[in-house]
């Protein structure tokens, strides 16, 4: 007898509408990504619940490549065990050749409806389709659950029209009696975010312009990651109400404001709308004046720490009395840029993929450009293969961005830097950054990357009051460690080779597979004369790519367009042993 027979499976699967799994007290335990989701529902709906990886890779991966496809089902396996190590660690079994999932201990509803006869279990809406809105692009996948969703259809019709397979519907039973379905999966939706007034306390026009360039600023950086809803509220607001508003957005933010003789203290709050619960509380003292000096320098550090606190807020998997749940990340652009510094060729096939839905979805510049910096990976981590077709493809898609005219710094700046690192335009990469920065200067993935154009083209001194500015706003990013690799790669080239290895330590701390930190810290080592530090790196590096050991090989991986440049990191690598 089957879980789908007698609902005492530990865990419930709900294939009919939004996919949903639950454990034994109801808890939502779902896979996050859309794969892990999908492989799920293969594994649920196979017969005694097992699959070949041969069969589920042409089922999800059918135009990818043996060694791609079988890196990405690891991928999704992993999350999948993940999911159920919530439950029972061993309710999917996993060899060589197939998966088994434990159908035994899994109470999976379609199932149940065609293993009971036909009867509805509670809480099961006859009406709703089978796995909607999982949309995965492969053609082998949309046939198998275009079949899979015509025998729902007809076994829902039986059930309607009274045939053999109708019943009345009748709840699962187990030793501790019925138990309710789950409420239904809300679907992601764009994640909206209200302006409130600012709250002032003395010196009222510069303390309110201090709360408004915040709240403004916070607001733009989100969207340039992810169009996420603006709702402004101070308006609204206006009559001096003091406590979080009530309304649809999912987060309301405002700034407290209190300015005494030349000192100022800003606070910036951020609370859960329809709990009013205050769920981030940052504040910063200064004097007045040098919240506008060096073109806000200081103001915009502390909006960029904010913006990526908020940033992991909205990016974290939630339930709640306003029904936020962000399983596919609502900050997209956040999420994909930190997949891709992941440096996991699976993830980075993941990573590829969600780009490739959204660009087909949407009309967003963020998308297209980060497909285009995606190839900067095959150039500078040998990752994802470069040839003559893929940079082809590559300066079509960048000039075609261009010219859309993209007002958005994160795209422009993507698409900056495959004008220069990937294709070697630099002239044109010049105007593009110059053109992101005026948009968004708090930014540190927009000065990062103006920081490397100004490396490439050798001016060092521009170069490293770019890069000092990304480091200082990309403290709390994600990726910060990629912003203390350039520093790194600045220092090294500059000729202060204990900073750059102090810098490059720092990043490798973060993401150890980071082939430019350990390049360029190398490097640094190198002309330090550090033998025994630069034998564990090199041998370190040399097993991440073994290719580097060739000389034409390291030269590519730089692509430092001035010679000199090139032979000063060369003789590094050549004095740490390589």
């Amino acid at each position: 007898m089957t879980g789908s027979e007698t609902g005492r499976g530990s865990a419930r699967l709900h294939l009919l509408g939004a996919p949903c799994l639950t454990d034994a007290e109801g808890r939502d335990i779902t896979p996050k990504s859309r794969k892990a989701q999908a492989l799920l529902a293969l594994l649920a709906l196979s017969p005694r619940g097992t699959r070949t990886r041969i069969w589920l890779r042409d089922k999800l991966w059918s135009e990818s490549d043996e060694g791609r496809a079988s890196g990405s089902l690891r991928q999704s396996v992993y999350e999948l065990k993940r999911a159920l190590k919530a439950v029972d660690d061993t309710l999917l079994a996993t060899d060589r050749n197939a998966l088994c999932l434990d159908l035994d201990r899994l109470w999976v509803d379609l199932r149940a409806i065609r293993e009971g006869g036909g009867r509805l279990p509670a809480g099961v809406d006859p009406g709703a389709d089978l796995l909607e809105g999982l949309d995965i692009p492969d053609e082998e996948f949309e046939d198998w659950l275009t079949l899979e969703r015509s025998a729902w259809a007809r076994l829902r019709d039986e059930i309607g029209s009274g045939g053999p397979a109708a019943r009345k519907a009748e709840p699962p039973t187990g030793p501790a009696g019925p138990t309710a379905a789950p409420a239904a999966r809300r679907m992601p939706r764009g994640i909206e975010i209200g302006l409130l007034p600012g709250i002032v306390h003395g010196g009222l026009r510069s303390g309110a312009f201090i709360g408004d360039y915040i709240i403004e600023s916070v607001a733009r950086a989100l969207r340039d990651y992810h169009p996420v809803q603006i709702v402004d509220l101070r308006e609204a607001g206006a009559g001096g109400a003091s406590e979080p508003r009530q309304g649809e957005p999912d987060f309301l933010i405002r700034t407290r404001t209190l300015v005494v003789g030349d000192t100022a203290s800003v606070s910036f709050l951020v609370y859960e709308n329809g709990t009013n619960s205050l769920v981030l509380s940052q504040s910063m003292q200064t004097r007045q004046k040098d919240f506008y000096e060096d073109e806000f320098a200081l103001t915009n550090q502390f909006v960029a720490q904010n913006v990526d606190h908020l940033a992991k807020i909205i990016g974290s998997t939630r339930d709640g009395p306003t029904g936020i749940r962000n399983d596919y990340s609502a900050l997209i652009g956040y999420g994909v840029l930190a997949g891709m510094f992941d440096l996991d060729p699976a993830r980075m096939q993941a990573t590829t993929e969600v780009l490739d839905r959204l660009n087909e979805r949407t009309e967003n510049s963020l998308f297209p450009s980060l497909s285009a910096y995606a190839s900067s990976f095959a150039l500078g981590e040998n990752i994802g293969g470069w040839d003559p077709e893929r940079r082809e493809r590559t300066e079509a898609l960048a000039m075609s961005i261009l010219q859309d005219n993209p007002f958005n710094s994160i795209a422009l700046a993507c698409i900056g830097h495959v004008m220069g690192f990937v294709l070697d335009r630099h002239d044109i990469a010049a105007e593009i950054f110059g053109r992101a920065v005026e948009l968004n200067p708090m930014q540190a993935f927009v000065w990062d990357h103006l920081a490397l154009h100004e490396l490439y083209c050798g001016d060092l001194g521009r170069a490293r009051a770019a890069s000092e500015r990304a480091v200082n706003l990309g403290k709390y990013s994600p990726i910060s460690y990629t912003y203390e690799t350039t520093a790194c790669m600045v220092a090294t080239l500059a000729g202060d080779h204990a900073r750059a290895v102090q810098l490059g330590r720092c990043a490798l701390v973060k993401q150890p597979r980071f082939n430019a930190a350990m390049r360029y810290t190398l490097a640094a080592l190198g002309h330090l004369d550090d033998g025994g530090a630069a034998e564990t790196l090199r041998a370190d590096l040399l097993a991440l790519d073994p290719g580097f050991a060739d000389r034409e090989t390291r030269e590519m991986r730089f692509r430092l367009p001035r010679r000199e440049a090139c032979d000063h990191v060369l003789e590094g690598l050549a004095r740490a042993g390589l």
